[in-house]
């Protein structure tokens, strides 16, 4: 695997020494973060934590939440103030020992997700066209990483995946500060395909199957597989980039204070009105109201096909149809009522208080009884907000 067309690097500050440990008392994830700060200068370790001092307050922590014998799965967590939410990339791999599994383990964080990250957070990067959305205009420079590859010299009919999937990628940006795109795709001897688009970690179906094609029509030449990965940050400047009025945490706690009210029996058109009044933001109270529902929903019938764009109605203005990567408020709610279901363990009645008031729960329903099948189903979603309402 290596890296294709990669970028050149800038002159790097000096590396900051890493305080010796004996190997023996180093943990897997302590092992990771210091392979990470050996290829990155100016990484500082710090306990559990990698810290970037010359990239504005970045840090880094990482957890195995697979590991089984040889095969394990990492997750790399990267906080920023300026993101919104955290930046989270996984890897995967099969290796031997605990040193192994961390070197390759890093190697992949190093070659993908930093180098787009790093440059970007140094305000590097090329424009791209600007995002029209909710009558704004929003600005952002796009720092692409090098093509990763498996079983390849180079990618297909060598062109890179940000530049077939630029224009649709950027229909998906809302109006946060930064956002984090994962282009991946396989072709796998006997024809099958593994891809995905990814924008802030949430995999786009729409998006994927134009992956899927594309790694269909990639010959294989006699190798068992090939792969190709890239990774694209995308920054907006601050001239175009809107302050939101309510922070990732205050999004999580508002849908825990929803959730709690459809489950403790609260009315449901009195609700609204609760939310509202306990909300930073009252757009953010209209938000959670309106999709709890159908992201719980969506939980609990993964097996239901739903679109990855629905309407917005608002009382005097009509419709606008976006992204769900386009609403802000989206993946916090969804993060929470992931809290929920670990953390509380709500029975049936519970989470049937909440999927029960589903637009999407109903029209399921009813196609079911219509004698549709789950497979041939494509759901979508509607939504209907106040005329103050503002999509953050």
């Amino acid at each position: 695997m290596f890296g294709w067309f990669k970028k050149k690097s800038e002159k790097a500050p000096a590396a900051q020494p890493v305080q010796k440990a004996p190997e023996a008392d180093l943990s897997l994830e302590e092992r990771v973060l210091r392979h990470v700060a050996q290829l990155t200068p100016g990484a500082v370790l710090e306990g559990e934590r990698l810290r970037f001092p010359d990239y504005g307050g970045l840090t880094m922590r990482v957890e195995f939440p697979d590991l089984d014998g040889p095969q394990f799965r990492m997750e790399a967590i990267l906080e920023h103030p300026d993101f919104f939410g955290p930046l989270v990339e996984s890897t995967a791999g099969v290796a031997d020992s605990d040193e192994d599994k961390a070197r390759y383990a890093a190697r992949q964080i190093a070659d993908s997700v930093l180098d787009a990250l790093l440059p970007a957070l140094r305000g590097e990067g090329e424009p791209v066209p600007p995002v029209e959305l909710w009558g704004r205009t929003h600005r952002f420079k796009a720092s692409v990483s090098g093509v990763l590859l498996t079983n390849a010299q180079e990618p297909l009919e060598r062109r890179d995946l940000w530049s077939r999937m630029a224009q649709a990628v950027l229909g998906c940006l809302g109006s946060q500060k930064v956002y984090w795109v994962k282009l991946y795709m396989a072709h796998i001897n006997g024809g099958d395909t593994s891809c995905e688009v990814r924008i802030n970690g949430w995999i786009v179906p729409e998006l994927t199957e134009t992956m899927v094609q594309l790694a269909k029509s990639w010959p294989l030449e006699g190798a068992p597989v090939k792969m190709a990965k890239q990774y694209i940050v995308l920054v907006q400047d601050d001239a175009t980039c809107p302050a939101c009025p309510y922070t990732w945490g205050q999004a999580k706690d508002l849908t825990r204070q929803a959730i709690r009210l459809f489950e403790g029996g609260t009315a449901y058109d009195s609700i609204p009105e609760e939310l509202e009044k306990r909300a930073p933001n009252p757009s953010l109270a209209e938000d959670v109201f309106g999709f709890l529902p159908e992201l719980m929903a969506q939980a609990v019938l993964p097996q239901v096909k739903v679109t990855s764009r629905f309407s917005i109605s608002r009382h005097g203005a009509g419709q606008t149809s976006v992204w769900f990567t386009q609403c802000r408020a989206w993946a916090p709610v969804y993060s929470a009522i992931m809290d929920h279901f670990h953390e509380d363990g709500p029975t049936k009645d519970q989470i049937m208080s909440i999927v029960g008031t589903s637009a999407m729960f109903h029209g399921l329903n009813n196609a079911l009884n219509g004698g549709s099948k789950v497979e041939d189903l494509m759901m979508s979603r509607a939504f209907t907000v106040s005329e103050s309402y503002q999509l953050w």
